[in-house]
């Protein structure tokens, strides 16, 4: 199923890429041709993961019964990447972002209610393609598409009332996601932007030991600088 799951993913997103590369040929009719051929940008990165949870009961047939609920909270990151404009308003990108999250496992057993969190990485590689409205204007709006790379580092819930330890290793995932962001110069040769993003992805978090499996389909917000060349 997750094979199925990922071949849509590129599909949909090779189908998107088409798409801007055709709008980028018919919107080419009516422009002059960009005043960079290259943006590098490197952003301080926002995660907001959904408010999905899972609850399971683990280990089985045990008096009184034992249930655990894992959740994700937001984290913090960085992120640089580097884009081509292949056309006068179409451009493609390639990116890297390290970020992270904060998981959650809640241990329950009859009265008692215990809590344990840890941090996990996210290192997505990132290829994408953005539709610039206005590659030459006092703002460049762009919105478009991405595919994503994402391998997660392991959490570690300890409980220390009850000296157990529960582990989480995740599997990676390919993800498809949605893209749109500003850039605002901020210099008279225009070269130097203000760079402002929001993404969301179509993510999932699983792990082997099946203590954890949440759809957690983050919003990412990013803002830092940029140069165009």
């Amino acid at each position: 199923m997750k094979k199925s799951k990922n071949l849509k993913y590129v599909g949909a997103i090779a189908f998107a890429l088409l798409a801007l590369q055709l709008v980028g040929v018919a919107g080419a009719q009516a422009q002059n041709d960009a005043d960079f051929s290259w943006i590098t940008r490197l952003h301080f990165v926002k995660t907001w993961p959904g408010s999905d949870t899972f609850r399971v009961e683990d280990p089985m047939n045990v008096e009184p019964p034992i249930f655990t609920e894992f959740w994700t909270n937001g984290g913090n990151g960085f992120n640089l990447e580097v884009e081509r404009m292949i056309r006068p308003n179409i451009g493609v990108y390639l990116g890297v972002t390290f970020a992270n999250m904060k998981t959650n496992l809640k241990f329950e057993q009859g009265d008692q209610f215990l809590f344990s969190d840890d941090r996990v990485d996210m290192r997505q590689w990132n290829l994408g393609g953005n539709y610039h409205f206005s590659p030459n204007g006092r703002a460049d709006f762009y919105a478009g598409v991405l595919v994503s790379w994402v391998n997660f580092s392991s959490s570690t819930f300890y409980f220390s009332e009850i000296d157990r330890e529960y582990r989480a290793e995740y599997d990676s995932e390919l993800s498809g996601g949605l893209n749109g962001g500003i850039d605002f110069p901020v210099a008279m040769d225009g070269k130097l932007v203000v760079s402002g993003q929001l993404r969301y992805l179509f993510l999932a978090l699983e792990s082997d030991s099946g203590l954890a499996a949440n759809t957690i389909d983050p919003l990412q917000g990013y803002i830092g600088v940029g140069y165009r060349f």
